[in-house]
């Protein structure tokens, strides 16, 4: 149940492939053994690449090429550190399936490493960048630059390989650095979506809980109601309520996906995305340097009866909400879906046990621990169709969560394939939550669960 901001920082995912890239630059040149250290020609390489990108929440195919040119000369003031010079430039095309396109291109100078003995086989290491960082363009258009210098500073522990990222400075335009690529390229590979997204903060309505609210364009014009999906964070994305802290809300999942132009408008549904406020102190350290910690820490939870202190979403939180928002909102409460990531994977299996069908046609928990509903309510959690999804490799909450009660409620009399369905995602740890949510595995969470009604 680690962080799930960890997942997907909130930094641009343009700059964060540039951390990536300036990193690996000074990792490489620090790296160099002192044999290697003698003054030698420049070389060149130049690589061209392609691949598929679903970070903005819909397909963007890339077609790039990079070149580096890197030399390494000993330093000029004796010693054995080897001194680097690494010029680098690279040009991308993204280009979405109706084929809009945007291009990222960018050029920059690294050099002489300062590197300072921590001890034994540990180093800090500061790289800097200078010249023109990135710039973003559709057309002729400027859609952000990036320039001036970068100081990137890290530890490295030259035995066992092992870095630790201190952080970042720059001096100049870095636009950026704070606002996320699928943000600025919406416009044009996007869509409006985030112009109907409106934070409700705790005490500005009537819910127990701050909220997200997107209302499609066709909201207030469906006869009887338009759909509801009911979003239940992450750990990561807990906060107060406030309109600030609702801003978490925003690193990951659905409502990232709506604040940056990559959800579809013809989607009907209205999605209210929730934040949980745990109360202090938690749950204290029962379930530290366990396996699964996650499970732990959800099984425990649902031991305790969900008290105050509970890190995770709690099932009368969400059955107080939908009675909320079916009150407030021109939706139809026949056509009410549920989802959740991680903790709030958890409060979803947790709801379902507690109240079935009450308010829910249909639930997709994502990387949560269901096997305590399970043991709570068996073969009546059949009464709503249930599509969970994991990662095979989640080393925080079990997989075996979402396996063995979809497995055991696939067994149950009367429980049609298509109530009960199981996605394990390969190679994924604790994550899944993004591929579901855009589709890039291939899963149609959101017209499978239109196909769901209440009884």
């Amino acid at each position: 149940m680690r962080n799930s901001t960890e997942q997907e920082p909130r930094r641009s995912r343009w700059i964060g492939g540039g951390a990536v890239i300036v990193a690996a630059l000074a990792l490489a040149a620090f790296s160099t053994t002192p044999a290697a250290a003698a003054a030698g020609g420049p070389e060149t390489v130049t690589d061209d690449y392609e691949s598929v990108n679903w970070s903005c929440g819909y397909p963007m195919q890339i077609e790039g090429t990079s070149t580096s040119t890197f030399r390494e000369r000993s330093d000029p003031h004796g010693g054995d550190r080897t001194l680097s010079y690494e010029r680098f430039e690279y040009h991308e095309t993204w280009t979405n399936e109706d084929g809009e396109k945007f291009s990222i291109s960018g050029r920059a100078l690294q050099k002489d490493l300062k590197v300072t003995p921590l001890g034994g086989s540990l180093y800090q290491v500061t790289a800097q960048l200078s010249g023109q960082r990135g710039v973003v363009m559709a057309g002729d258009e400027v859609l952000a630059r990036d320039r001036g210098l970068v100081r990137f500073t890290f530890t490295h522990d030259i035995e066992t390989g092992a870095r630790e990222f201190l952080g970042v400075r720059f001096n100049g335009p870095h636009p950026g650095f704070e606002t996320d690529l699928c943000k600025i390229v919406a416009p044009v590979v996007g869509t409006a979506s985030a112009e109907f997204h409106t934070p409700r903060p705790l005490g500005t309505t009537e819910a127990s809980m701050g909220y997200y609210e997107y209302l499609p364009p066709s909201y207030g014009e469906v006869g009887g109601g338009s759909p509801l999906l009911v979003v239940a964070n992450g750990y990561g994305e807990n906060g107060d309520g406030s309109a600030e802290g609702l801003d978490r809300l925003l690193f990951t999942g659905i409502p990232r996906f709506i604040d940056v132009g990559g959800w579809p408008l013809d989607r009907p549904l209205v999605v209210l995305s929730t934040q949980h406020i745990e109360q202090p102190p938690g749950l204290g350290p029962v379930c530290e340097d366990v396996p699964w910690f996650g499970s732990c820490v959800m099984q425990l939870q649902h031991d305790l009866g969900h008290p105050p202190v509970s890190p995770c979403t709690t099932p009368d939180e969400l059955r107080d909400f939908i009675e909320f928002a079916t009150g407030r909102y021109d939706v139809d409460p026949d056509r009410v879906y549920l989802t959740g990531l991680s903790c709030g994977a958890f409060g979803t299996w947790e709801y379902l046990a507690e109240f079935g069908d009450d308010q829910v046609a249909a639930a997709v928990p994502i990387a949560g621990e269901g096997r305590p509903a399970w043991a709570t309510s068996a073969c009546a959690l059949g009464d709503v169709a249930i599509w969970a999804i994991h990662g095979e490799l989640d080393p925080d909450v079990n997989p075996a969560g979402s396996i063995e009660p979809i497995t055991s409620l696939s067994g149950c009399a009367g429980v049609a394939p298509e109530r009960a369905k199981l996605s394990i995602y390969p190679g994924l740890g604790h994550d899944g939550w993004d591929q579901a949510y855009s589709g890039s595995e291939g899963d149609d969470i959101y017209s499978w669960m239109l196909g769901f009604t209440r009884d």
